[in-house]
C-alpha cells in the first residue's frame, strides 16, 4: 500500500523522471519484481525510470529491463572487483550457479593465460592474464583491485550495449535466454 501511495504521489510532480528505490531494490530481485508489478502501471509511460542498486549480476540487467527500467547504478561491480570477484559470460562459464562470476584469487588461475573474459573487449581482459590477475591480488597489490574494477564496470556496460542493440534488432528475448539460464 505505501509503495501504490508513494508511486501515486511522486507521478504527480512535475519530475523529469521516476526513482525507484528501497530496501529490496535491487538487493532482491525477487521482491524487485515484485514491487515493480504493482508499481509499473501507475507509473508514466513517457518519463524515464530509474532503479537505485540494481545491477549485481548480468541477469539483473535483463530483469528490469523486461520491466521497463531505464536507467540503474550500483556498487556491486566495483565492491566485487576489490573482493576478486570477476563477471564472465555465458561463453566463458558464467552462469546463474556462479553469479556470473569467478574468484580470482582462487589457485586454478595461478597459471591461467586467458583473459578473465574473451568476450570482454576491457582494457584489462586485453592486456592481462587470468594468471598476473591472481598475482596482484595474492601479493595484495593495488593494481590488481584496479585492473578488476575496470573489467567488471565495462564488462556490465558491454552487456547493457548488447542489451540495448538486442532490442532495436527485436531481439531481446533471444539475447536474454544465452545469459539468464
Amino acid at each position: 500500500d505505501s509503495r501504490v501511495k508513494s508511486a501515486k504521489f511522486i507521478t504527480s510532480l512535475p519530475f523529469d523522471g521516476i526513482a525507484i528505490g528501497g530496501e529490496s531494490i535491487g538487493y532482491n530481485m525477487a521482491a524487485t519484481k515484485k514491487i515493480m508489478d504493482w508499481i509499473e502501471p501507475l507509473l508514466p509511460k513517457e518519463k524515464p525510470r530509474y532503479t537505485m542498486g540494481v545491477g549485481f549480476a548480468p541477469a539483473d540487467l535483463f530483469t528490469v529491463v523486461e520491466m521497463g527500467i531505464d536507467m540503474f547504478d550500483c556498487v556491486a561491480p566495483t565492491r566485487l572487483a576489490r573482493n576478486g570477484a570477476l563477471y564472465i559470460s555465458p561463453a566463458s562459464g558464467g552462469r546463474a550457479k556462479n553469479k556470473y562470476r569467478l574468484n580470482i584469487a582462487n589457485a586454478e588461475f595461478k597459471k591461467d593465460t586467458w583473459p578473465i573474459d574473451q568476450w570482454c573487449d576491457c582494457s584489462t581482459c586485453r592486456g592481462f592474464t587470468r594468471a598476473y590477475l591472481h598475482h596482484l591480488f595474492r601479493a595484495d597489490e593495488l593494481l590488481g583491485l584496479r585492473l578488476a574494477s575496470i573489467h567488471n564496470v565495462r564488462f556490465m556496460l558491454k552487456v547493457m550495449e548488447q542489451i540495448r542493440a538486442a532490442i532495436a534488432e527485436e531481439k531481446f528475448e533471444k539475447i536474454k535466454k544465452e545469459w539468464v539460464k
